[in-house]
């Protein structure tokens, strides 16, 4: 890991050459500056929104640290995701989990047992979807509250998640009564309308499913007191997708119209929102041929690295170069030797020679996170600029 300022006398193309040329390539470049930007957008543009950033999207530390000192709250998947808040949080045990208590979530349904026995020292409100996830968390830490993830639709998402996790909403009451039966506290509700949603509209049928659940449980005699409206905000990829203007235009809508209440708080997961547009990753070009009448450029990151987010995302990355001429579509592939590792197929760039080098925007989520080390190639070295 290494850190960096921006100068001012330097454009950022001039700094990020300077910065390859210091430290090599591959090299992911993250500006906090960028970060804390969207972070503080999320806050303006849904202000009854309380943010819990998905440490999914990008786990690097110093990025937990900056959103930590900006107010986020956290939703974390695993145990590990935990320890990354444990190393990053600040005071000794009880100041840490009176942090943890009230603002985290652990937002994965599927626990296993290790992470529950974690969790029996903290109060971390955890999710279900499911019979069987309530009964180990019954034998485990039954002390923590509850909130039930309902499954609604994702279309137009880049990445559905609604066939993997969601209880049916008719399932739903069989789900309390369970829960109830085990002497469990369920607080709440939750739902995610797929990630990179690409429509709005898809947060409609969440809400009203949502306050149709709050209404029956209130007609029990419970009450729920959390909304969790997930993540899916869009970043922008690519010029079709909905700016965060329109999706916060109508979340605020939705909110007045279903949860006017304060007594509910309501909470979100964004992860790619937050850290998508803060990073560029830089590359050497290593080899170049000419395939079916085609410039075929071979680079030193790929698939398996950074832009581990092709397959594991479904996201498109492009590159341009640093340096000009007249533009060709090309081919971008990685280093290894596995034919899958194909990052861009009709890009135009200018005639490039090996040893130049070329960039890629908006590569901060699920990315680096998924990188391996596939072939032996170590992953992208990191650059944190205005920590």
């Amino acid at each position: 890991m290494h850190e960096a300022t921006l100068s001012s006398t330097y454009t950022q193309q001039d700094l990020f050459e300077e910065l390859a040329q210091k430290y090599g390539t591959p090299l992911l470049i993250i500006d906090h500056a960028v970060i804390r930007d969207n972070f503080r957008t999320f806050r303006q543009l849904l202000p009854r929104v309380k943010p819990f950033y998905a440490i999914k999207a990008n786990p690097e530390e110093s990025i937990v640290r900056t959103l930590f000192n900006e107010g986020a709250g956290f939703d974390i998947a695993s145990l590990e995701e935990f320890d990354t808040l444990r190393r990053v949080i600040p005071g000794g045990y009880q100041e840490q989990r009176a942090f943890f208590d009230a603002n985290v979530v652990f937002a994965n349904t599927i626990k296993n047992f290790k992470a529950l026995d974690t969790m029996q020292a903290y109060n971390v409100p955890m999710t279900f979807d499911n019979e069987v996830e309530l009964d180990k968390i019954a034998t485990r830490c039954r002390h923590v509250p509850l909130i039930l993830r309902l499954e609604v639709p994702n279309d137009g998402a880049v990445v559905e998640l609604s066939s993997k996790f969601g209880a049916r909403f008719e399932n739903c009451p069989d789900l309390l009564k369970h829960a109830d039966m085990l002497g469990l506290n369920v607080i709440g509700v939750s739902f995610h309308v797929g990630s990179q949603c690409e429509k709005p509209g898809n947060f409609t049928i969440a809400f009203q499913r949502a306050r149709q659940l709050f209404d029956d449980v209130e007609a029990t005699g419970h009450k729920f007191t959390v909304l969790d409206i997930g993540g899916g905000f869009p970043a922008p990829y690519n010029s079709s997708v909905a700016p965060m203007e329109a999706f916060a235009s109508l979340i605020n809508r939705l909110i007045d119209t279903y949860f006017p209440s304060n007594d509910v708080q309501i909470i979100a997961e964004p992860g790619r929102f937050f850290v998508a547009t803060a990073a560029t990753a830089v590359a050497t070009v290593i080899g170049k041929s000419k395939r079916n009448g085609r410039p075929y450029y071979y680079i030193d990151d790929g698939v398996y690295n950074t832009f581990s987010g092709l397959i594991y995302d479904h996201i498109q990355y492009h590159f341009n170069a640093f340096k000009t001429g007249n533009a060709t579509p090309s081919t971008v592939a990685g280093p290894t030797c596995d034919a899958l590792d194909m990052i861009a197929k009709d890009d135009p760039l200018p005639d490039l020679d090996v040893g130049d080098l070329v960039y890629s925007e908006n590569v901060g989520a699920y990315t680096n996170a998924s990188a391996t080390f596939f072939n032996g190639f170590q992953p992208a070295k990191i650059v944190h600029l205005n920590e």
